[in-house]
């Protein structure tokens, strides 16, 4: 299905209009690969022009309006994040892609949390990669563009929409609307059913029916409050349940008593929808950013582990060899050659283990649970402290290997912690399905010095564990006290596939 609809997606943009880019960037060889790759992909570009310093591209941007902007953060006349805001401010409506080197890839993502699309690492692109990233962003630009449409049309609606104005007699108990407003809000033939105010109340969702009756309550009878602001769901006559916006004011007479009570409401039930739109497509946005610095992590990890395994580690077996070779030889020095050996074998060792503990667990092969059994092996031969395990291979059913890849980075990364800082005899590792709950739990449990919470609520290692946790939905919590130990819980919801099963 992925690679479906990615398919879908290129052919669609394909059929759109050729594309303006506009690229800045100092080095001039930087601009000749890019330019060279899009020619190369797929992408409809028509013109392709260079600025390579900040003052020159807003310049450009102040007669011209690309479609896509490719931004080296780093220019002669400006670095960092001010560059991104300043072309951002000149930018309107173009998609801004970062260009980022090693060094600045945090830059990158700062940027991107400040509206920038997406970025690249220079000289680790390649033309499908290229593909994918334009028409990520061009997408993203055109849903960000959509909701800006619609939060301006609502405003505008709102403005012109006049609120419902309503005055309720509490001596006669009748209520009196303007009939148009009333039959706007509530529905059509909304004054002949709705009289009084129990009529009224009637159709008040049973749910929010209590603190409006408490609100009615207070106001009439309680000298001290004079007003009351609430919202709640209602039944229009149409059939349609709306949420309301409502606010009142007492009248009260020379003997305190309230005989009027008026106010007004108004319909907020496309207000709620856009707000939890745009609260919907704000989690979308961080949750690519997440995914995509998880990945970039995982993706160091690997190539790290890599060079370590297949470069070091080959160049010291080869000294090795050497070693073997003198030490068979008269020489003089025969004994440091000897200690020199013991040495590189050592840090050959040690560099085995840094590999195995930086490559992705063989998960596919292995299965979750047997890999969380060798990092537990492995972390008990330390004698650091003993380790209880509660699993079962029947939990794996239900999570994917991108899920289980999260669960073990996360017990490792917690292990790691308790090492460090907790002086811990014993941890205790839990997984358990919750099936009522459709519930992934984990627990990670230690006896030693404990902490307050609210102290190391920054650390990196717990915010490594928060963000891989929230990528697939998942709950923190951490129970811990200065001497008490420390208890970390997370919960995971069950992969949906396996829910509707």
């Amino acid at each position: 299905m992925p690679g479906y609809l990615n398919k879908f997606k290129m052919q669609r943009f394909l059929k759109t209009n050729p594309l303006n880019i506009l690229v800045i960037e100092d080095n001039f060889g930087d601009y000749v690969l890019l330019k060279e790759s899009i020619y190369l992909s797929s992408i409809p570009a028509t013109t392709i022009e260079l600025a390579d310093t900040l003052e020159s591209a807003v310049d450009f941007l102040s007669h011209s309006k690309p479609d896509v902007i490719f931004l080296d953060l780093f220019l002669p006349d400006s670095a960092g994040l001010s560059s991104f805001e300043e072309v951002q401010n000149h930018a309107q409506g173009s998609a801004i892609i970062v260009l980022s080197g090693a060094s600045d890839t945090r830059t990158a993502l700062e940027a991107i949390g400040k509206g920038a699309l997406d970025y690249l690492a220079k000289g680790e692109f390649d033309i499908k990669l290229l593909e994918k990233t334009i028409i990520y962003a061009l997408e993203r630009r055109k849903s960000l563009e959509s909701l800006k449409l619609a939060n301006e049309l609502y405003r505008l609606v709102s403005k012109a929409t006049n609120d419902l104005v309503w005055d309720w007699d509490v001596e006669t108990n009748r209520v009196h609307r303007d009939e148009d407003a009333a039959s706007a809000l509530y529905g059509l033939g909304i004054q002949k059913q709705i009289v009084r105010i129990e009529d009224w109340m009637k159709r008040v969702h049973e749910e929010d029916l209590p603190k409006v009756s408490e609100e009615l309550k207070k106001i009439t009878h309680d000298s001290l409050h004079d007003s009351f602001e609430m919202e709640y769901r209602y039944n229009t006559c149409d059939g349609r349940w709306r949420i309301i916006s409502d606010r009142g004011y007492a009248v009260r007479n020379t003997e305190g008593k309230v005989i009027r009570i008026v106010g007004a409401a108004k319909d907020i039930t496309e207000k709620r929808k856009l707000e939890q739109e745009l609260q919907k497509n704000q989690q979308l946005q961080q949750r690519a950013i997440t995914e995509a610095t998880i990945r970039g992590q995982e993706n160091e990890r690997t190539q790290l582990g890599l060079e370590l395994h297949d470069n070091i580690t080959q160049i010291l077996a080869t000294s090795k060899l050497y070693l073997d070779f003198a030490c068979n030889s008269e020489e003089i020095k025969k004994d440091l050659i000897i200690q020199g050996k013991q040495l590189i074998m050592v840090a050959t060792e040690e560099l085995r283990k840094l590999s195995h503990s930086l490559l992705p667990p063989s998960l596919d092969q292995l299965g979750l649970c047997q890999a969380l059994h060798d990092l537990a092996n492995k972390v008990s031969l330390t004698g650091a402290f003993q380790i209880e395990r509660n699993w079962d291979d029947s939990s794996e059913e239900y999570l994917e290997r991108d899920q289980k890849l999260t669960i073990f980075r996360i017990i490792q990364e917690q292990l790691n912690n308790i090492i460090k800082h907790a002086g811990a005899k014993a941890v205790c590792i839990s997984l358990s399905i919750v099936l009522e709950d459709e519930e992934l739990h984990i627990c990670v449990k230690d006896d030693g010095k404990g902490f307050h919470p609210s102290q190391v609520k920054n650390g990196v290692g717990l915010r490594n564990i928060t963000s891989r946790a929230e990528l697939y939905g998942g709950r923190v919590s951490i129970v811990s006290a200065p001497g008490a130990g420390c208890e970390l819980k997370v919960v995971f919801p069950l992969n949906q596939n396996h829910k509707n099963n």
